[in-house]
Protein backbone atom coordinates (compact mmCIF):
# COMPACT_ATOMS: atom_id res chain seq x y z
CA UNK A 1 0.00 0.00 0.00
CA UNK A 2 2.77 2.44 0.88
CA UNK A 3 4.50 1.74 -2.48
CA UNK A 4 1.39 2.82 -4.34
CA UNK A 5 1.20 5.99 -2.27
CA UNK A 6 4.83 6.80 -3.09
CA UNK A 7 4.22 6.20 -6.82
CA UNK A 8 1.13 8.43 -6.79
CA UNK A 9 2.99 11.18 -4.90
CA UNK A 10 5.94 11.00 -7.30
CA UNK A 11 3.59 11.26 -10.27
CA UNK A 12 1.83 14.27 -8.81
CA UNK A 13 5.06 16.00 -7.85
CA UNK A 14 6.59 15.51 -11.30
CA UNK A 15 3.51 17.09 -12.91
CA UNK A 16 3.80 20.05 -10.55
CA UNK A 17 7.39 20.66 -11.67
CA UNK A 18 6.30 21.75 -15.14
CA UNK A 19 6.42 25.51 -15.43
CA UNK A 20 3.28 25.89 -17.49
CA UNK A 21 2.18 26.18 -21.05
CA UNK A 22 3.67 28.06 -23.96
CA UNK A 23 0.80 30.53 -23.79
CA UNK A 24 1.45 31.10 -20.07
CA UNK A 25 5.08 31.99 -20.83
CA UNK A 26 4.75 33.81 -24.16
CA UNK A 27 1.05 34.67 -24.50
CA UNK A 28 1.76 38.35 -23.89
CA UNK A 29 4.78 38.46 -26.20
CA UNK A 30 8.49 38.35 -25.50
CA UNK A 31 10.86 40.66 -23.62
CA UNK A 32 8.26 43.37 -23.09
CA UNK A 33 7.17 43.35 -26.74
CA UNK A 34 3.53 42.35 -27.06
CA UNK A 35 2.23 40.41 -30.06
CA UNK A 36 0.91 42.91 -32.59
CA UNK A 37 3.29 45.72 -31.56
CA UNK A 38 3.75 48.10 -34.50
CA UNK A 39 7.13 48.59 -36.15
CA UNK A 40 7.09 52.22 -35.02
CA UNK A 41 6.58 51.26 -31.38
CA UNK A 42 9.15 48.43 -31.62
CA UNK A 43 11.81 50.82 -32.94
CA UNK A 44 10.85 53.27 -30.19
CA UNK A 45 11.43 50.56 -27.57
CA UNK A 46 14.76 49.42 -29.07
CA UNK A 47 16.24 52.23 -31.17
CA UNK A 48 19.58 50.40 -31.55
CA UNK A 49 18.06 47.60 -33.64
CA UNK A 50 18.74 46.81 -37.28
CA UNK A 51 16.17 46.47 -40.07
CA UNK A 52 16.64 43.30 -42.14
CA UNK A 53 14.78 41.90 -45.15
CA UNK A 54 13.08 38.59 -44.33
CA UNK A 55 10.70 35.91 -45.56
CA UNK A 56 8.04 36.81 -42.97
CA UNK A 57 4.75 38.10 -44.44
CA UNK A 58 5.86 41.72 -43.93
CA UNK A 59 9.25 40.87 -45.49
CA UNK A 60 10.98 42.55 -42.56
CA UNK A 61 12.81 41.61 -39.37
CA UNK A 62 13.96 43.97 -36.68
CA UNK A 63 17.08 42.60 -34.99
CA UNK A 64 17.92 43.75 -31.46
CA UNK A 65 21.00 42.94 -29.35
CA UNK A 66 19.85 41.00 -26.28
CA UNK A 67 21.92 39.00 -23.80
CA UNK A 68 19.09 38.27 -21.34
CA UNK A 69 19.00 34.56 -20.45
CA UNK A 70 15.89 32.56 -21.29
CA UNK A 71 14.77 29.78 -18.92
CA UNK A 72 18.21 29.90 -17.31
CA UNK A 73 20.07 29.43 -20.62
CA UNK A 74 22.75 32.13 -21.09
CA UNK A 75 22.65 34.28 -24.24
CA UNK A 76 25.77 36.46 -24.02
CA UNK A 77 26.36 38.45 -27.21
CA UNK A 78 23.14 37.24 -28.84
CA UNK A 79 20.18 38.90 -30.58
CA UNK A 80 16.41 38.70 -30.80
CA UNK A 81 14.74 39.07 -34.18
CA UNK A 82 11.19 40.37 -34.31
CA UNK A 83 9.38 39.29 -37.48
CA UNK A 84 6.64 41.54 -38.81
CA UNK A 85 3.42 40.58 -40.55
CA UNK A 86 1.97 42.28 -43.63
CA UNK A 87 0.64 45.09 -41.41
CA UNK A 88 4.12 45.70 -39.90
CA UNK A 89 3.15 44.23 -36.53
CA UNK A 90 5.17 41.71 -34.50
CA UNK A 91 4.00 38.15 -35.17
CA UNK A 92 7.24 36.13 -34.88
CA UNK A 93 10.16 36.23 -32.43
CA UNK A 94 13.45 34.41 -33.05
CA UNK A 95 15.65 34.20 -29.96
CA UNK A 96 19.28 33.42 -30.82
CA UNK A 97 21.59 31.25 -28.69
CA UNK A 98 25.20 30.12 -28.96
CA UNK A 99 25.25 26.79 -30.82
CA UNK A 100 27.04 25.16 -27.88
CA UNK A 101 23.89 25.74 -25.77
CA UNK A 102 21.67 23.43 -27.87
CA UNK A 103 21.42 20.59 -25.33
CA UNK A 104 20.91 23.05 -22.47
CA UNK A 105 18.18 24.90 -24.41
CA UNK A 106 16.34 21.72 -25.42
CA UNK A 107 16.56 20.44 -21.84
CA UNK A 108 15.17 23.70 -20.44
CA UNK A 109 12.31 23.73 -22.96
CA UNK A 110 11.41 20.10 -22.28
CA UNK A 111 11.50 20.75 -18.53
CA UNK A 112 9.28 23.81 -18.92
CA UNK A 113 6.84 22.74 -21.65
CA UNK A 114 7.12 18.97 -21.94
CA UNK A 115 8.38 16.84 -24.82
CA UNK A 116 8.44 18.23 -28.33
CA UNK A 117 5.77 16.80 -30.61
CA UNK A 118 7.72 16.79 -33.84
CA UNK A 119 11.30 16.54 -35.05
CA UNK A 120 12.80 16.51 -38.49
CA UNK A 121 15.65 17.47 -40.75
CA UNK A 122 15.28 19.83 -43.66
CA UNK A 123 18.43 20.59 -45.61
CA UNK A 124 21.09 21.65 -43.12
CA UNK A 125 18.64 22.19 -40.24
CA UNK A 126 17.26 19.94 -37.53
CA UNK A 127 13.97 21.26 -36.13
CA UNK A 128 11.98 20.46 -33.02
CA UNK A 129 8.37 21.62 -32.62
CA UNK A 130 6.03 21.72 -29.64
CA UNK A 131 2.23 21.44 -29.92
CA UNK A 132 0.44 24.69 -30.78
CA UNK A 133 -0.97 26.35 -27.69
CA UNK A 134 -3.80 28.88 -28.03
CA UNK A 135 -2.51 30.22 -31.34
CA UNK A 136 1.18 30.14 -30.36
CA UNK A 137 3.74 27.94 -32.11
CA UNK A 138 7.21 27.21 -30.76
CA UNK A 139 10.12 25.53 -32.55
CA UNK A 140 13.86 25.19 -32.18
CA UNK A 141 16.11 25.21 -35.24
CA UNK A 142 19.65 23.81 -35.04
CA UNK A 143 22.13 23.66 -37.89
CA UNK A 144 23.30 20.10 -38.56
CA UNK A 145 26.91 21.19 -39.13
CA UNK A 146 28.58 22.42 -35.92
CA UNK A 147 31.16 24.57 -37.73
CA UNK A 148 29.62 28.07 -37.49
CA UNK A 149 26.50 26.44 -36.01
CA UNK A 150 23.18 28.25 -35.62
CA UNK A 151 20.67 27.79 -32.80
CA UNK A 152 17.39 29.66 -32.45
CA UNK A 153 14.07 29.41 -30.67
CA UNK A 154 11.19 30.68 -32.79
CA UNK A 155 7.85 31.64 -31.26
CA UNK A 156 5.02 32.81 -33.49
CA UNK A 157 1.45 33.87 -33.08
CA UNK A 158 -1.22 33.27 -35.68
CA UNK A 159 -2.73 36.50 -36.81
CA UNK A 160 -6.35 36.91 -37.79
CA UNK A 161 -6.93 36.68 -41.53
CA UNK A 162 -8.23 39.96 -42.90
Amino acid sequence: MSRYLVIVLLGLSSAACWGGSISDQFGGGYNGVAWGTSLTNLVGMFPVGQHVFATTPGERLYMVPSAEPLLGVPRDGMTVQYGLDKDDRVSVVAVKFAYERRDQLLGALISQFGAFSGKGIKGTTTWYAWPNDRGLSMSVYVSTVPLFGILELVISRKTAVS
